[in-house]
């Protein structure tokens, strides 16, 4: 008689288990009504814990799960569930502590080994994430959802080979698995192998129609071959499936912007708001988006509105920066300091340390920029600030920040194998770079004026001329890198190796009255500018570049410490740290400036 009740019980607990699964209503009144009868019940405590995690309950879920823990300590599954509620609370410490609890319980629990290494990974702990993934392969090696998160990790750590291969193994075991066909497809955009991405997506798409990221990333890949037709179209239907992604709005935006067709720009925003009135992080991005191209007054009225939604860090940063905009820097102080209050972020920070400057105060500046380089020590926009406010205090140690005849240095760049001189390498190369410039104008929120960019990450493209350009490079900048101090110090010699990444590599062509703005490169460590094409008969620094001058426009207070004038196959390296910009030039029609930089960054060659 035992049995058959204890059978009964089993099939009803089963009963209620697919009713949460299947977000049946009647489900949790029908758990709750009978823990009245027996509370200390832990199958029926656990159950209640889920459907509460269900319907977006967290705190009862979590208190559930507790007291089941109470009356019955070890269930493995219990711990689990418990982890994945604390993980989505981002509360690490706890999941990590209750997915090896579960382990601890049961040694062969795949599917917690699998989520302690998807957690690892989310906190970028990447070698215990790739141990703990592997041991869940180990247990189950035909597990799709374990090859991916592998593929996934490795992707991160741009370690594109690995991923691929983790990718096309899951892919092997189920050819239509969404998540590896998408993030396969990423990896193949990002190694710049555009036909092969675009044969992923189309796959994906069809596996998980509903999926808002596929398409916006296939759209991305479409957009950096040139069929701006589609990715529009793709971009469009990103939106339409989740109007809240503001990447595929910035993006579709910037589409715009590049092709001469701004009047579209605020079209969908406008849309998606309508649609999600509350969504505060959509009107930050159309805000930012509207700061960017100059059309103050209509950003001041989105962030106003949004802010009187939800006063977050990011809003009162965005007023922040209108406030600079229109020189109101008290409402501006005061706008940056309460988002600080709220969130010590690197740009809010940034943005209030430019202001001190402008203001004068350079000790208040940096003690601002040496508590963010506590965080990120590397970031070189606080480098920069931080020489700047050296330079305007009379302290020597702008001069060791920035040696600007040693840390700035021009090159020839190297004939490759092949051709039979220099002129005919840059002939063949500025033909393929050209090629690449396919849109209207430059990127709404580059530093470049009155040219184009090229999208994607040009060294990474597998044309063998690209390559043969990337092999130049790279004979120039170990030579650079070789003949760095050894001072462990420095943010230039201090992170001196014997290998280095190219970390962004692109195309600039500028025509007449091109130039860029003073900018850095704030994830650089050096950076460059590589001349390909230059337009006859500059004179008085026309289109040279100019080293020192910021870009926070300080009138007198600005210098301008070097000036190097461009020349047909020379290469410039120098800290990413230092200020630069160009001097506008002119030059015939048909005629352009055409440059191929990058950046690079210490680390093992990919």
């Amino acid at each position: 008689m035992a049995t058959s009740s204890n059978n009964h019980f089993q099939q009803l607990l089963q009963q209620l288990f697919n009713a949460v699964q299947n977000n049946d209503p009647t489900a949790l009144p029908r758990i709750l009504s009978l823990i009245e009868k027996t509370p200390n019940q832990p199958n029926l405590l656990h159950l209640a814990g889920l459907a509460y995690q269900r319907l977006g309950d967290p705190e009862q879920a979590v208190r559930y799960l507790q007291r089941s823990l109470r009356h019955n300590p070890q269930q493995a599954e219990v711990n689990n569930s418990l982890a994945n509620i604390h993980k989505a609370r981002k509360s690490f410490p706890d999941a990590e502590k209750h997915y090896k609890a579960a382990i601890e319980l049961r040694p062969q629990y795949q599917e917690a080994w699998k989520n302690l290494g998807l957690l690892y990974s989310s906190e970028l702990l990447f070698a215990q994430a790739e141990s703990t993934l592997q041991r869940a392969l180990e247990l189950q090696p035909d597990n799709v959802s374990v090859l991916t998160a592998l593929g996934n990790l490795h992707k991160e750590l741009e370690q594109y080979e690995q991923a691929i291969s983790h990718y096309r193994q899951a892919l092997a075991l189920d050819p239509g698995y969404a998540n590896a066909l998408h993030n396969l497809g990423l990896c193949y955009k990002l190694t710049e192998q555009l036909d092969q991405a675009v044969a992923c997506y189309e796959k994906a798409r069809t596996a998980a129609p509903t999926f808002a990221e596929i398409d916006y990333n296939y759209a991305n890949a479409l957009f950096e071959l040139g069929d701006h037709q589609q990715a529009e179209v793709l971009y469009q239907s990103a939106i339409s499936k989740n109007p809240r992604l503001t990447l595929a709005h910035e993006t579709l935006s910037e589409l715009y912007w590049q092709s001469g067709q701004a009047d579209k720009m605020e079209i969908s925003y406008r849309e998606a708001i309508d649609l999600v009135p509350d969504d505060t992080g959509l009107r930050l991005s159309f805000a930012n988006l509207l700061i960017a191209t100059g059309q103050f007054n209509s950003a001041r009225e989105i962030v106003e509105a949004a802010l009187e939604i939800d006063r977050t860090p990011q809003l009162l940063h965005a007023r922040g920066k209108l406030y600079a905009n229109q020189l109101d820097y008290n409402n501006a102080r005061f706008s940056f300091e309460q988002a600080l209050a709220g969130d010590f972020s690197n740009d809010i920070a940034q943005d209030l340390a430019r202001l001190h400057i402008v203001e004068g105060s350079y000790q208040t500046a940096l003690k601002l920029l040496e508590q963010m380089q506590q965080h990120i020590p590397h970031d070189q926009l606080n480098w920069a600030l931080k020489g700047l406010c050296w330079r305007l205090l009379d302290d020597r140690r702008y001069e060791w920040l920035i040696d600007y005849e040693r840390h700035i240095r021009a090159y020839p760049l190297p004939t490759p194998s092949g051709y039979a001189n220099q002129e005919a390498f840059l002939d063949e190369l500025e033909t393929v770079l050209v090629s690449m410039h396919n849109t209207q104008l430059e990127p709404s929120q580059q530093t470049l004026k009155q040219g184009t960019q090229t999208p994607g990450r040009l060294l990474h493209k597998p044309n063998p001329v690209i390559q043969a350009y990337k092999w130049s490079l790279t004979q120039v900048v170990q030579e650079y890198i070789n003949k760095l101090p050894d001072d462990p110090t420095h943010p230039l010699s201090g992170r001196k190796e014997s290998t280095f990444v190219f970390s962004g590599s692109w195309s600039v062509k500028l025509g007449d009255s091109g130039f860029h703005v003073n900018h850095v490169h704030p994830e650089g460590w050096i950076s460059s500018a590589c001349y390909i094409r230059v337009p006859g008969d500059l004179v008085h620094n026309a289109g040279a570049i100019k080293f020192g001058e910021s870009a926070l426009g300080l009138g007198d207070r600005e210098v301008t410490e070097r000036i190097i004038s461009p020349q047909r196959g020379q290469l410039v390296l120098f800290p990413s740290y230092v200020w630069h910009g160009t001097y506008e030039f002119s030059c015939g029609p048909g005629a352009y400036r055409l440059t191929a930089p990058f950046d690079v960054i210490p680390g093992p060659a990919l």
